[in-house]
Parts: structure tokens; sequence; C-alpha cells
């Protein structure tokens, strides 16, 4: 998976490394996907493990994403929000 992250984005993820809260841009990304991680828990606590399997599965994603990127394979922000809508829309309709 490869995912452009927006000018915005990439600001507010540089700002935080700068300020020194997380050592990288990558530190910040796994501690949102933490507190994501949190907070679905929490709506449904007997997801948990599915849940904790999809974490480490997005973190290896991010991982292999932010490699391609490096090498200059990207996708457009744009494509990236709508596939990731349709993943929570699809999701959200499987489980109603």
């Amino acid at each position: 998976m490869q995912i452009t992250l927006s000018s915005q984005q990439s600001r507010i993820l540089e700002s935080l490394s700068q300020q020194g809260k997380y050592t990288s841009i990558e530190d910040a990304i796994d501690t949102a996907l933490v507190l994501l991680a949190d907070e679905i828990i929490q709506q449904n606590p007997d997801a948990t493990p599915d849940y904790l399997a999809w974490v480490e599965q997005t973190r290896l994603k991010i991982d292999a994403g932010l490699q391609a990127a490096e090498q200059g394979n990207v996708l457009a922000a744009d494509d990236v929000i709508a596939q990731l809508r349709h993943k929570v829309n699809a999701a959200k309709a499987a489980s109603a």
C-alpha cells in the first residue's frame, strides 16, 4: 500500500516530529494508529483480537508504503482517501 499525504497532513506530522514529541514521522503515524485502535476497542471490546491483527497488518503496510514513497512510487491523496472511505463503508455494512 502506498499513501500520499496532503500538504496539511505532512505539515502536521513534520511539526510533531520537530517538536520532539515523536522521534520521527513514522513514530507519529504509529501513535495515531494506536489511538485509533484504542478508540475502536472502546467502542467494541469484543473486536480486540481481530483489531490487533489489523493494526499489525496496517503497520506492515505503512512500512511498505514509506519504502515505496522513498523510491518515488506514490498515489494521489484523493485516490487513497477514496479507497479508505470505500473500505470503511464496506466494514460498516458488514458489521451492521
